[in-house]
């Protein structure tokens, strides 16, 4: 439950950004759930480091600042923030359902934008992962539904770095099959 999540928050007042220190046992999942729980808390994601502990827990870093591109300075805020990523991870939060609300309020002026995202996959970027990298046109949600995809394939994400380039989205996941392999 609960007790074995850690969350805790840095702001760095200079890059305009909060970082969120997440300790958490491992499960499939885990990043698509997080991502969601931060989409609808109107925080982007700016950059994302996982790091799985062989353990079996997870140490993750989350660059994140709200949609006005200021950085989460407010104690209400994270704690609304680790709220939610908790009660995502518990299951007590219905993503589903809070995206199609946040979609609905923001399709509009976000599709005119859309050009479909350009993905490449590299088995020799690395020895022990298959790499996926995505390019496209950020929109809320984007990094919760290309994580959520890539957990119901039955990938596992070994690491993730998230990089936002204005209106532009590149995201690189390391990731293996459940048997911890390489995807051929």
């Amino acid at each position: 439950g609960a007790q074995s999540i850690a969350i805790t928050f840095a702001v760095n007042k200079s890059k305009a950004v909060t970082e969120m220190l997440m300790y958490t046992p491992d499960h499939p999942g885990l990043f698509a759930k997080i991502a969601g729980a931060l989409s609808i808390s109107n925080v982007s994601i700016v950059d994302a480091k996982i790091l799985t502990l062989s353990t079996g827990m997870a140490l993750d870093t989350f660059t994140i600042h709200g949609f006005d591109g200021a950085a989460i300075t407010t104690d209400t805020k994270m704690n609304r923030i680790k709220s939610r990523v908790i009660a995502a991870l518990e299951g007590r939060l219905r993503l589903d359902r809070e995206f199609q609300d946040a979609q609905d309020r923001t399709a509009v002026r976000f599709r005119a934008l859309e050009s479909p995202p350009r993905v490449i996959i590299d088995n020799t970027a690395s020895k022990v992962f298959s790499v996926i990298e995505i390019n496209g046109h950020d929109r809320p949600a984007f990094l919760s539904e290309v994580t959520k995809v890539i957990s119901d394939l039955g990938l596992q994400i070994g690491s993730a770095h998230v990089s936002t380039y204005g209106e532009r989205v590149v995201d690189v996941f390391y990731v293996k099959d459940v048997f911890g392999m390489k995807v051929e």
